[in-house]
């Protein structure tokens, strides 16, 4: 029950970020931004490509247009100078936080959670991320 539950999360995520605008719960925006500020270093299209499941044109629009609002920079690899990873800017992450309280607010609100109940769901919600993530 609980594995389905998280493939539930899991697909309902992914169904609202395709195709989303500012109206959607969780954006392209918003999962590129939490990609590149808790990576340990800066990421190479590639990666998030397979990370964010979207196609390469996909990609290279949502950066451009993320590197002119000022919330990612695009950096030269020092070994390959050809090619280019990204990496979150101070704005970027001050959004990036924005973005959050304002999810959370909105998760509050419409499971009627009061604060304990929250931090409760988040520990459980963390233990189970560590889970998936392979560290028990």
């Amino acid at each position: 029950m609980l594995a389905e539950q998280i493939l539930a999360i899991n697909a309902t995520t992914r169904k609202l970020c395709k195709n989303c605008d500012n109206g959607a719960i969780i954006s392209q925006k918003m999962r590129l931004l939490y990609l590149v500020r808790n990576a340990d270093e800066a990421l190479s299209p590639k990666e998030l490509i397979n990370e964010l499941c979207i196609a390469k044109p996909n990609l290279a629009i949502l950066a451009r247009n993320m590197i002119a609002e000022g919330l990612i920079e695009k950096m030269r690899v020092d070994r390959d100078m050809r090619s280019v990873h990204y990496k979150i800017t101070d704005k970027g992450a001050e959004e990036l936080n924005r973005m959050i309280a304002e999810l959370d607010d909105s998760i509050a609100k419409q499971l009627s959670l009061n604060e304990k109940e929250a931090q409760k769901g988040e520990k459980k919600l963390e233990a189970a991320i560590n889970f998936l993530n392979g560290a028990e």
